[in-house]
Order: C-alpha cells, then structure tokens, then sequence
C-alpha cells in the first residue's frame, strides 16, 4: 500500500484467541510447545518488520480462574510479549474452578491479576478501543451452569455511552463471545464447530448489541473468540451492514486448539492427551489499519504461512 493522505496506515497490532494458560504439569507439556511455536514465529516476523502497536487477548487468556494459572500466565505472555502492551479480556473459562475441591472463580480476581476493570476503554492514535466483559457462566447462587449468554444492561451501556464519547474516533470493540449469525459451522451435518448459532455460542441479546452499533457511524470492527472455530469456518471474517455503515467481524481462532471435541482430553486409563483438529493449524491474526480499511491475516505458526488476508472498510 502506498503511504499517502488517503491511505496511511495508522496503527498495528495482534490479536490472540482463546490461549487458556494452565499451571499444571501435564496441561503444560501440551501446551507450551504450541504457544512457543506460536511466539517463536511472532519474533521472528516483528524482527523483520516492526513490533506491534499492541497485543489483545478478550477472554479465555486461563483455563480455569485460579490465582496459580493468572501468575504462570502474565508472567509467559510478559516473557513473551516484553514491553509490547497486553490488553486482556474476559471470558466464560476465568469463572471456572480448576478442581472439584476449587470455589468458583470471578470478576475480583480478573482485576486484581491485569490490574483492568472487568469492561475499559483506551485510545491507539486517533482509534478508541473498547473491550467488553463476558457474564459468568452459571446461574446465581450455585455451580450449575448457565448456557445462556447475555450481556448486561452495565456493559450494554458502557458500550453505548463510550461509542457516544468518543464519537469523532472510530472505534473497535473486543468481546469473548461472537455476536449471533456471524461465524458459522464448516459441516453442519457433522457438526465441526461450535458455532454463532449455537446456544452458549453467541450473545443473545445480539440485536441489542446490533442497535447500538448500527446507532454509532463510528463503530467498525467487532473481534471476538470463543468458538475455537476451524480453519474455513464460514464467516470468520463477515461485514454486515448496520444503520447505513459497515461493522466487520472477525472471530479469532484458538491457537490452542480449534474444532469441537478436540485438544485436551483423558483416555480410558485417566492419561491427558491431545487430539489435533484436521487440518491442524496454529494461528494468530494481525491487524494493520489504515485511514480508509483493515487489512486482516490469518498467520498459521505450524506451517509459517499466511492462510489468508482480508481488506475490510473502516
């Protein structure tokens, strides 16, 4: 692209789906090989190019909400990361408990481990950037799980009062979970994927979400995780249009593991293996954005290939 008034770039920066860091032995002897593939393909390419603005993970950063997996993963993501800002959400996995024996986990100690309010705000250059909270996963009072995810009337509001703020930027929002009929199933028959159609899947007041972004010119992008969607999922980046102007979603793979019934599980003698997606891809998503679009790669770290690259309006 060629640097001038109508189309310079303005800012970079990454994004990671659900990384799910866990501080027990055996998690990690899966696990760490894949994120260091990951990083090691990450340094490579900022070498070469230039580091990003930032980096953003929004929700599922740790499998369970232990004090122990926050520790362990601050402290990777900041041996990895160094002075490239984080900017962490959160997700439906940092309420869960990392044993039976454990107590549910919450937003408290969410805030307390990245030193972040649970729903926040922050300004890249001239682009204001909002991330979202995610709902606890179980139902008040109790450990019994709640499929349903709504986002609260607080967060519903925190978005609208901040797009009505910063009305002359332009804005990219950052949640856990997927806005309904967005990302979709690669075999619905089989069904491949978890997907936005899915109950526990996708936000179900959507069209709340929808009228408050089609009711902002300045709301652009909506990038989320949770799905662990596979490579050629339908619909992993969808433009719609809301109130007259595009909304571009972006639906980050899991660069743990992608595809339902997949990644870690026991066998029949209580041993933790890990059952690889076809085909096994290892990916992050950079994000260049210029005056007038987004330029969007799927980097998969296994092959160090690009699998794709998308120009959405901005």
């Amino acid at each position: 692209m060629k640097d001038n008034d109508n189309d310079r770039e303005l800012l970079s920066f990454w994004a990671f789906g659900d990384l799910h860091y866990r501080d027990r032995i055996k998690w990690k002897a899966l696990h760490t090989p894949r994120m260091m593939v990951m990083f090691d393909d990450l340094h490579l390419l900022w070498h070469e190019k230039s580091l990003p603005s930032f980096c953003v993970s929004p929700g599922d950063i740790v499998n369970n909400g232990s004090p122990a997996n926050y520790a362990f993963a601050r402290a990777e993501l900041q041996d990895q990361l160094g002075e490239i800002p984080f900017y962490p959400g959160l997700g439906n996995h940092e309420f869960l408990p990392d044993s039976d024996d454990d107590h549910l986990h919450g937003e408290n100690e969410f805030c307390a481990a990245w030193q972040k309010p649970v729903r926040y705000a922050w300004m890249e250059v001239s682009i204001v950037c909002i991330m979202l909270d995610h709902p606890s996963p179980f139902y008040p009072g109790g450990r019994e799980p709640n499929p349903h995810i709504f986002f609260s009337e607080e967060s519903l509001t925190f978005l609208d009062d901040t797009l009505a703020k910063y009305a002359d930027h332009r804005a990219i929002i950052f949640a856990h979970c997927p806005l309904r009929d967005t990302v979709l199933d690669r075999d619905p028959e089989r069904n491949l994927d978890d997907d936005s159609r899915d109950t526990f899947f996708f936000v179900e007041n959507s069209e709340d979400v929808r009228s408050i972004l089609a009711h902002h010119l300045n709301a652009s992008l909506y990038i989320s995780g949770h799905t662990h969607s596979g490579w050629r999922s339908p619909q992993l980046i969808f433009t719609e249009i809301l109130g007259g102007h595009p909304i571009t979603h972006v639906n980050l793979m899991s660069p743990w593991y992608t595809g339902r019934k997949r990644g870690p599980h026991r066998d029949a003698e209580g041993k933790l293996q890990y059952a690889s997606d076809d085909p096994d891809v290892l990916t992050s998503f950079a994000f260049q954005v210029y005056s007038q679009h987004i330029s969007i790669g799927i980097r998969d770290h296994l092959g160090k290939v690009w699998l794709g690259q998308w120009d959405v309006p901005f």
